[in-house]
């Protein structure tokens, strides 16, 4: 993992990104496990990634970026992908906390984590941006 060590601000905007990447019986299982290791290479954050979702391989964490260069981050991601996953990313203002997001009990990440369980349920693939 990329951690990188940014602790001058304790209240900043931060981008939240979640990832869902498949399901827990799909065929790509092994495949998707192995880019993801690479994927979590990618991520600009001072904190430990979580495992997002139940129902799947899933990611979520805060990044250390602006909404724009999230957005790069997050095409590249979506190109190393065989089967497209869903990913959405949101800026926020947090209280940062070195731990993973999971912990983290703001307000303000819940809209964005409500989106993403909306359009999961829905099977969409691709960037959202909320």
């Amino acid at each position: 993992m990329n951690h990188l060590v940014k602790f001058e601000s304790l209240s900043n905007k931060k981008v939240i990104f979640n990832m869902y990447i498949c399901d827990h019986d799909s065929d790509d299982w092994v495949e998707c496990n192995k880019v993801l290791e690479d994927v979590k290479k990618m991520l600009p954050t001072s904190i430990p990634i979580s495992k997002g979702h139940s129902t799947g391989l899933s990611i979520q964490v805060l990044l250390d970026t602006d909404i724009f260069e999230a957005e790069k981050i997050s095409n590249k991601i979506l190109d190393k992908f065989t089967n497209l996953p869903l990913i959405v990313i949101s800026e926020v203002e947090v209280n940062f906390k070195n731990k993973p997001i999971g912990e983290y009990l703001d307000r303000s990440l819940i809209g964005a984590g409500r989106y993403f369980d909306t359009l999961l349920k829905s099977n969409k693939r691709g960037l959202f941006i909320c």
